[in-house]
């Protein structure tokens, strides 16, 4: 199958039907079901697996939290790959905090492009992770040649989920120039020399 199935979990219709038509408008994904609410999710992925999973970190009233839900899904689907969505910081804490479990974060102010490179290279990063751990001649400390700060990890994160420095740097209320200065320290300590390098990390190893 050429096709990646996605599932969307949120509980805002608009968003909902937004979201499904950008990522329906690219061949290589198609949105299985929009669900309001975990039960109707999990009786959707009964019907119809996915390959990816697009939850909102924030989960209404009466229904699972992202923690429980995500750990629900590890246990049923352990091969799909989980991504969280927010518009807070917070939200982005809380997802980085169930690294590996959650594989990413998408803002979702993203721009319909910055969605869809996003899930490519998320996709591509399982791939390779698929890819690695059958290669056990691999050595996965090639990834990170020195340790990134705190502030230099939230940098990477936020560009390989497909924002552009301005975008990361009025997210994290920092300057461009900071932005970009620490992008290029990381760049430094990981080895990279082009931007698009940047896809190929095994994120969930910084």
């Amino acid at each position: 199958m050429n096709e990646n199935n996605v599932v969307i979990l949120d509980d805002h219709p608009i968003f909902l039907e937004g979201l499904k038509r950008v990522i329906n408008n690219e061949s290589e994904f198609i949105v299985t079901d929009c669900c309001k609410n975990s039960s109707e999710l999990f009786f959707s992925l009964s019907l119809a697996p996915a390959n990816i999973a697009l939850i909102d970190c924030s989960r209404p009233k009466g229904d699972l939290n992202i923690k429980t839900l995500v750990d629900q899904l590890i246990s049923n689907y352990p091969k799909m790959t989980i991504v969280a969505m927010g518009d807070c910081p917070q939200q982005q804490q809380l997802s980085d905090a169930m690294k590996p479990q959650i594989k990413s974060y998408f803002c979702k102010s993203l721009t319909p492009e910055n969605w869809i490179t996003g899930l490519r290279h998320i996709w591509t990063n399982h791939c390779q992770t698929q890819q690695l751990m059958l290669d056990d001649t691999v050595d996965t400390d090639n990834f990170i040649r020195q340790r990134l700060s705190a502030k230099e990890k939230i940098v990477v994160e936020y560009l390989y989920a497909g924002l552009s420095v301005s975008q990361t740097a009025l997210r994290l209320s920092r300057s461009v120039k900071t932005i970009s200065s620490q992008k290029r320290a990381a760049m430094r300590k990981l080895g990279l020399v082009r931007d698009s390098e940047i896809f190929r990390l095994d994120i969930n190893s910084l």
